[in-house]
């Protein structure tokens, strides 16, 4: 699914698209400039609810789940700052969540040096609620919290499907 193709499918619920001095407010907040391509999808696309099925597979090739809830640069529910103050499960500062799928797990993008813009997908039923944990801890084999989508937003955009009978 190309970008354009996804961003019609959001249902922004009237939002305005998002202007430059709100994203480098937003970047600003978390410390890092985000990824051109990632910067490019703000600006055009203010979040909202995927209506319809935007499906994703694992980098293995089967189903991995589809894209419920879009976060932008908004003020309600589909927030990514809300969503970074007070999220709904476990997360760290590395991973910024960025959008959720079907049964509300994160997606999320890396925004560390050593993994900066790859896309993960939490899975929350694993997340450790009580005490604290790393990025490392919560990718490795022995936890398997924080599971790899793709190496980049473009690339995870890319990967992104409708089935004909999804219509």
């Amino acid at each position: 699914m190309d970008i354009p193709e996804f961003i019609a499918g959001v249902d922004r619920a009237g939002t305005k698209r998002p202007t430059q001095a709100a994203l480098e407010s937003f970047e600003k907040s978390i410390g890092c400039r985000l990824p051109d391509e990632y910067r490019s999808f703000l600006l055009a696309c203010a979040g909202g609810y995927f209506q319809g099925w935007a499906r994703f597979n694992w980098p293995q090739g089967h189903w991995a789940g589809a894209v419920q809830e879009v976060l932008g640069l908004r003020r309600d529910v589909c927030s990514l700052v809300r969503t970074r103050r007070t999220p709904q499960w476990p997360t760290i500062d590395e991973l910024l969540w960025i959008m959720s799928d079907h049964g509300g797990n994160p997606i999320c993008m890396t925004i560390d040096e050593a993994h900066f813009g790859r896309i993960w997908f939490i899975d929350h039923e694993v997340a450790s609620y009580d005490e604290g944990w790393t990025l490392a801890q919560a990718m490795s084999d022995q936890w398997g919290y924080v599971l790899p989508l793709a190496p980049t937003f473009g690339e995870f955009m890319a990967g992104l499907y409708a089935r004909a009978d999804d219509a």
